[in-house]
């Protein structure tokens, strides 16, 4: 008799643990809802998957990984910073739920802590002018954000005080400036500037020594680094003994040197001296092949 109550109450507790896992199962399944007690906030909670090499999916046909290499972001000036400072808007759900573009938000979270430069950019010709619950217009969507210059995220670098990334980052002028400006990053040629600076000189100037960084302004604003009347100060910044005819007088050479050797009789003269000789060389190696 004994033996049947244990069976039957054996049986009675199967079957609540039955009714009360199989439910929960479920739930799991349809929602993947991880609303376990890991500190989800902070970067633990988020390493637990984010710190598997293996983590990603495809989209389309292409694999994309969502790997965070933790020691890099460790190692950086946002090591203090949670995961959630600038993934402002991610639930503890997987896959993640968010309102909008999540890509755009991280990209838009510096602001909250870099307010000096936030105001400096708003101010520029990059400014998208976004105000709280506004979406981004399709002239916006063209326009930089603080994540597309300063890059990689996770792996970012320290800049100030003369930190390591500075040097990273004036190195990077093609992917911060010229993917967006491909005419201006072309006609960066001149030979103590752009030729210099494509050729790895760590003195040439990066396109922000002389256009600006966060508060750009196109060279026809009188407040634009580049205008005419501040084009004296900024090359003095490099030369010493800038003027304004110092300025003035090599100005249209930097992002124009072959319009002006165009515009030269002489560069003409010897242009077509040139093409005359090699014409000649090509007529003459014809005559022994």
């Amino acid at each position: 008799m004994v033996a049947i109550r244990r069976c039957a109450l054996v049986v009675a507790l199967a079957v609540a643990c039955v009714g009360f896992v199989l439910p929960a199962i479920a739930a799991y399944a349809q929602d993947y809802d991880l609303t376990f007690t890991l500190p989800t906030a902070g970067k633990s909670g988020c390493m637990v998957c984010h710190a598997d090499p293996n983590i990603g999916r495809l989209e389309g046909s292409q694999w994309v990984s969502y790997y965070v290499d933790g020691s890099a972001l460790d190692a950086g000036p946002h090591a203090a910073v949670l995961c959630t400072g600038c993934h402002l808007d991610f639930a503890y759900k997987a896959p993640h739920e968010t309102a909008g573009d999540w890509v755009t938000t991280a990209r838009l979270a510096c602001k909250n802590c870099h307010a000096e430069q936030w105001e400096a950019y708003s101010q520029g010709v990059h400014s998208i002018a976004v105000q709280p619950g506004k979406e981004l217009t399709a002239e916006d969507e063209a326009k930089p954000l603080c994540g597309d210059c300063h890059w990689p995220s996770h792996d970012m670098m320290y800049l100030a005080n003369g930190g390591d990334g500075r040097e990273v980052l004036h190195s990077r002028g093609y992917e911060v400036c010229g993917s967006c400006h491909e005419g201006y990053w072309d006609s960066y040629s001149d030979y103590y500037h752009g030729a210099a600076y494509k050729q790895g000189a760590l003195d040439a100037p990066a396109c922000w020594q002389c256009h600006g960084w966060h508060d750009i302004l196109p060279s026809s604003d009188r407040r634009s680094r580049v205008s005419s009347d501040n084009l004296k100060s900024v090359c003095g910044e490099c030369h010493s003994e800038s003027t304004d005819k110092f300025a003035a007088s090599y100005q249209e050479l930097v992002h124009r040197r072959a319009e002006a050797y165009e515009a030269n009789p002489v560069y003409e003269f010897m242009k077509g001296t040139q093409e005359t000789i090699r014409g000649l060389w090509s007529t003459v190696r014809s005559w022994f092949s």
